[in-house]
């Protein structure tokens, strides 16, 4: 796995963890048992790629992108797929996770030109 560049890692971890997600709504609470099956393993292939990411990126970027870019994609499925509400309110709530993301990303770029002290 150390031959997979961190983000493409990441990226595959935030597939399967927006993958998951949807398979445990579509599980009805685990009461249908192929999606349950389905969320189980898209978590434990989310988690595992999650590990090695951390591995070779800070755990504050890593966490905060997962969690930022899974929620923004989590929350489009849900208006698309589901017609969960969507309003100027939830436009910006999105806006702020990505701004968040972009500058956790920006400070770690920061942190590793800055000087030692």
């Amino acid at each position: 796995m150390d031959r997979i560049h961190p983000f493409v890692q990441l990226g595959v971890s935030i597939a399967f963890e927006v993958f998951g997600t949807t398979m445990m709504k579509l599980s009805e609470g685990f009461t249908v048992p192929l999606f349950a099956v389905l969320t189980v393993v898209a978590y434990v292939v989310s988690f595992g790629m999650l590990t090695f990411t951390l591995k070779h990126l800070p755990l504050g970027v890593v966490y905060g992108v997962w969690g930022g870019i899974g929620t923004v994609l989590t929350a489009a499925i849900g208006i698309v797929a589901w017609g969960d509400p969507f309003s100027w309110t939830t436009c910006v709530g999105i806006a702020l996770i990505v701004g968040g993301v972009v500058l956790l990303n920006q400070g770690d770029r920061e942190a590793k030109g800055a000087p030692e002290a």
